[in-house]
């Protein structure tokens, strides 16, 4: 997407924008790389934030957002209902822990190995206070106006900078964090007020978000924080537009099978659909991140209307997709227009730099016996602890390329 994008969608081409990388047979055989002091030593990174993606947060159902809309309705059993709402957000990421582990999410354990890795030059750190990870606009933007807060907090020197690392939905609240740096008086303020509008009754407009306005709009444009950041984001589905004022280099990360000779970045089209047996075993690698484009969120009943004011921001640019005979016909206008997206196998984003990995299997499964690589439709090998180093390894080899290239 161009500089000044101000929060455009991207869309769906059959082609990528700009050539991607290719990491063939791609397996963790057990050793480690000893030059990840480079992160500090030759990219000046100071700290590292990691962000788990949809479904892995605080509340990823919606349910205690739901407990405080009834709250508000009911004053008398409030007290209660809040106190509930609490210890159910309270427990939720404890027992997604334990039940996931590290597939398709960052657990303490692995941001205890990727310290150990990067050595004390480098903080890593998992996102406190974390995003609710429901699936829908406001939720990642509300995960962007967290990481301005907390970009701010981290009080970088001129010369040093932060790695955001993110997993699937995580990459587009990136995104948006990338329009927010960018920092369009107008477009900026406009996502805002159209926050605060939407928010009375609820308390969605948050200290955070009130805090990011401030601070953007007494920042310059861009703001100087876009200069310090680098993204690297695994799995992300192709959403929002990036601007590349926003950031100082971006870099993607997904697990990929080439499917077609001639055009082999492309994923094999999810519409007609794939087989249960291709879907569960990633076949065609990474199927939920093919998936989960345009018009596949699902926001909560108290969120809707939150949702839909979004969208006239932050799927401003999206084109309608062309209907062919199998499409032109699905009901309602929604499907139909997700089919006709998946038909066109988007993997790659618009901007930054995509390294597509193949996986060769190891010998680690999950709690379900599927082996990691396959572990979420092909989703969860991107969070593993097992191929950490080698992502690491990946990320930091790209930004290192680019950062100095002639």
């Amino acid at each position: 997407m161009p500089r000044d994008n101000r929060f455009r969608h991207q869309n769906y081409p059959p082609q990528p924008v700009a050539k991607p990388q290719f990491k063939h047979a791609v397996a963790y055989d057990g050793r480690q790389r000893r030059d990840f002091d480079r992160l500090h030593a030759d990219l000046g990174i100071r700290d590292i934030v990691v962000v788990h993606g949809t479904f892995m947060g605080d509340d990823p159902l919606g349910i205690v957002e739901i407990l405080k809309s009834v709250s508000r309705s009911v004053p008398v059993l409030s007290q209660k209902i809040d106190q509930l709402a609490a210890e159910v957000q309270k427990r939720t990421r404890p027992l997604t822990n334990s039940v996931s582990e590290d597939i398709a999410n960052y657990t303490p354990k692995f941001g205890d190995e990727f310290q150990k890795l990067t050595g004390d030059d480098v903080k890593v750190e998992r996102l406190e206070p974390t995003w609710s990870s429901q699936n829908d606009h406001f939720a990642r933007a509300d995960l962007a106006v967290r990481l301005v807060c907390r970009l701010e907090d981290l009080r970088l020197a001129e010369d040093e900078r932060v790695l955001l690392w993110g997993h699937s939905h995580a990459g587009n609240g990136f995104a948006i964090l990338s329009n927010l740096l960018a920092n369009h008086r107008q477009s900026v303020e406009s996502l805002f007020g159209l926050v605060e509008a939407n928010a009375v009754g609820t308390d969605r407009f948050g200290q955070h978000w009130k805090r990011a306005r401030q601070i953007l709009a007494s920042g310059p444009s861009p703001h100087p924080l876009s200069r310090q950041i680098y993204i690297a984001a695994f799995g992300t589905p192709v959403r929002y537009g990036w601007d590349i004022n926003g950031y100082r280099q971006l870099v993607h990360l997904q697990h990929h099978k080439k499917w077609e000779e001639k055009r082999p970045e492309l994923t094999r089209p999810l519409f007609p659909p794939h087989t249960p047996h291709e879907t569960v075993t990633a076949q065609h690698g990474d199927w939920v991140q093919a998936f989960a484009i345009a018009g596949t969120d699902v926001p909560t009943l108290p969120g809707r209307k939150m949702h839909d004011a979004l969208a006239q921001i932050l799927e401003a640019g999206l084109e309608e997709p062309r209907h062919g005979f199998d499409t032109r016909f699905l009901f309602p206008k929604k499907v139909r227009d997700t089919c006709a997206r998946w038909k066109a196998g988007t993997r790659c984003h618009a901007d930054g730099l995509s390294l597509l990995v193949d996986y060769a299997f190891t010998q680690r499964k999950t709690k379900l016996l599927l082996p990691i690589e396959q572990s979420v439709f092909g989703h969860g090998v991107a969070t593993t602890i097992d191929f950490l180093p080698t992502h690491l390894g990946f990320i930091m080899d790209a930004l290192i390329k680019e950062e100095f290239a002639p």
